[in-house]
């Protein structure tokens, strides 16, 4: 019951303070990050999903999917250190008053077809504070996550290890190599590999990267992380989180980060110059359930912010569809947000939220966008929830390659899940 509590919370605000016990922990989330959460129940095996997603263009036909969706997962006891983890994930085209012409790709293989996969097998060895994780997984880093705003998450095959024998400060380096999910670009039914991803014809030898997570300053957690792409680019990633009590129910937290990126090796992608700032501020006040937040992000770089996510991204700006690594160039973008928890009138289980945000190019008329998201969670108890989700996205400026003006669009998107 504590984990669906946790999980219907994260929905309710467009970001979210996660504190540990001690309450030294905390996390600054865009809305697309919360959104995008992975939470597997810890004492669960498996879940099952449905869903429906419709999406309209201006002056185009809409395109709309339903499916079913499940995973089971599987974990060996842990002998000598070591456990095997295994999990098959399935999607199940319905079909069901579709256009085959109009189907939305997001959730089914690059056929729009059904499919199952093998999406987790791991060696998972621990030997006192340190833990190693080999094979196919699931991430939860700033460049690299699980995104689970669709049918089935991204999942990576990736060598992982993660220490703790320093007090407050958490250790962490891996080496992903190939991607499956929705987000990999090509096929969410496979593992491809990184180069396929990220979209070049050239072989590159995946992602290698490193982090320092602190925890020692009360209230505060700073984290520092390092990725090389291997000849494309090297990317470094800070962020600080800073939790303010104002009295028994009411806090603020801020939130600071710096995304950097610089070519490397062969420069596969071209120039990479990153440059990307944030700031991010939330107001909670748990005795009227109202969370507001708000938050900026500025890129003054050469190429823009970095588009080297394989995943969310780890902007605060982001939001369930547009991102700030969509202008291209050197730009700003800014949200401001409110949630609110029925649990303080007697709804429990039920949480509501509605962002706007704003996304300009530096250059005048290059790209600017505004989105609004509304998002509604609903829990009955720790096993069934639901999750409903609108976006709507209009163009001001901004033209595609073939010189046509950006098209205004809305997109909507439910998903009902049961844990067993």
């Amino acid at each position: 019951m504590k984990q669906a509590v946790l999980y219907t919370t994260i929905l309710m605000i467009m970001s979210l303070n996660i504190f540990a016990e001690n309450n030294q922990s905390v996390k600054i989330k865009s809305v697309r990050g919360i959104l995008g959460e992975n939470n597997p129940l810890e004492h669960t095996k498996g879940q099952l999903r449905a869903g429906y997603i419709t999406f309209k263009e201006t002056d185009t036909e809409q395109n709309s999917a339903y499916a079913l969706a499940g995973h089971y997962h599987i974990d060996s006891k842990r002998w000598n250190g070591l456990k095997i983890g295994l999990s098959a994930y399935t999607v199940l085209n319905l079909g069901i008053n579709q256009n085959s012409n109009h189907v939305n790709p997001d959730f089914f293989n690059a056929e729009g077809k059904s499919f199952i996969q093998l999406t987790e097998a791991y060696l998972d060895a621990k030997w006192g504070n340190t833990e190693i994780k080999l094979g196919r997984q699931i991430l939860d880093t700033p460049h690299a996550d699980s995104d689970d705003i669709r049918m089935i998450p991204n999942y990576f095959e990736a060598y992982s290890i993660r220490n703790t024998d320093s007090e407050n400060l958490t250790l962490g380096a891996g080496f992903i190599n190939r991607m499956a999910g929705w987000e990999n670009a090509v096929d969410a039914s496979k593992f491809v590999k990184i180069s396929e991803t990220m979209g070049t014809s050239d072989e590159m030898d995946g992602i290698a990267y490193a982090s320092a997570v602190y925890e020692g300053i009360k209230d505060m957690t700073l984290s520092l992380w390092y990725y090389h792409y291997n000849n494309v680019a090297n990317v470094v990633y800070a962020e600080a989180g800073y939790a303010y009590e104002l009295s028994k129910d009411r806090s603020l937290t801020f939130g600071l980060q710096y995304d950097r990126s610089k070519e490397t090796g062969a420069a596969l992608l071209g120039k990479q110059d990153a440059k990307t700032y944030g700031v991010s501020i939330e107001f909670a006040a748990e005795d009227t359930g109202v969370h507001i937040l708000s938050a900026y992000n500025c890129d003054n770089g050469d190429t823009g912010a970095s588009g080297l996510s394989l995943g969310g991204g780890p902007l605060f700006t982001s939001m369930e569809d547009q991102t700030l690594d969509a202008i291209g160039s050197a730009g700003k973008a800014w949200i401001i947000g409110a949630g609110y928890h029925f649990e303080v009138i007697g709804i429990n289980g039920l949480v509501a939220g509605i962002a706007y945000g704003h996304f300009e190019s530096e250059e005048k008329n290059r790209y600017k966008s505004e989105e609004t998201d509304i998002v509604i969670d609903y829990s009955w108890n720790e096993k069934l929830s639901m999750t409903a989700a609108f976006a709507a996205v209009s163009f001001s400026a901004g033209e595609d390659e073939h010189h046509d003006p950006f098209k205004s669009y809305t997109q909507f998107r439910l998903v009902a899940s049961y844990n067993f």
